[in-house]
């Protein structure tokens, strides 16, 4: 049976911070080289920032491979939910979508973060069809479990720096 090739990944954390604290740090795109291991940040590129339909230029890193994606925002709802779809390398605008969403509880806020993907984009299969058979077979797998980690880094960190102020 063949592995899946979407994805529907979150990782959670409870944050000692207002949801509104929280929004604020994690919809800030210009900042995400500060949290996530994977994204090194990026920069407004069209529209007003954070808005819905803004769009802004993510740039990553994994090892010696760099990248970078156009994304557009698709939810702002202040102290709620951030999300984006990655325009890049994707087959239809809603194919990758990654969010940020924030719960008040009553010692703060729950912070999660999402990350689904309907199928994989042009650039991951290009990758998985360069790599030797044994490897192709298992490399979306690889990759649902380094996003994982790295999205428990991104929620972590993100905590680690509201809690701070």
């Amino acid at each position: 049976m063949d592995a899946p090739t979407s994805f529907d990944l979150s990782a959670t954390t409870d944050v000692a911070a207002p949801a509104e604290e929280v929004y604020r740090i994690a919809s800030d795109i210009t900042r995400m080289g500060e949290w996530s291991p994977e994204c090194v940040g990026g920069e407004w590129i069209s529209g007003e920032p954070g808005t819905v339909g803004a769009r802004f230029h993510g740039h990553n890193r994994h090892r010696d491979d760099t990248w970078t994606t156009e994304c557009e925002v698709v939810a702002a709802e202040p102290g709620r939910r951030f999300a984006w779809a990655v325009l890049s390398y994707s087959p239809t605008p809603d194919n990758s979508v990654w969010s940020f969403e924030v719960e008040p509880t009553g010692a703060g806020c729950s912070l999660t973060q999402r990350f689904r993907m309907k199928s994989p984009p042009s650039r991951l299969l290009a990758i998985r069809d360069a790599l030797p058979p044994e490897k192709a077979a298992t490399f979306l797998e690889f990759r649902r479990g380094r996003l994982e980690q790295a999205m428990q880094q991104t929620v972590d960190r993100i905590k680690a720096a509201a809690e701070a102020r």
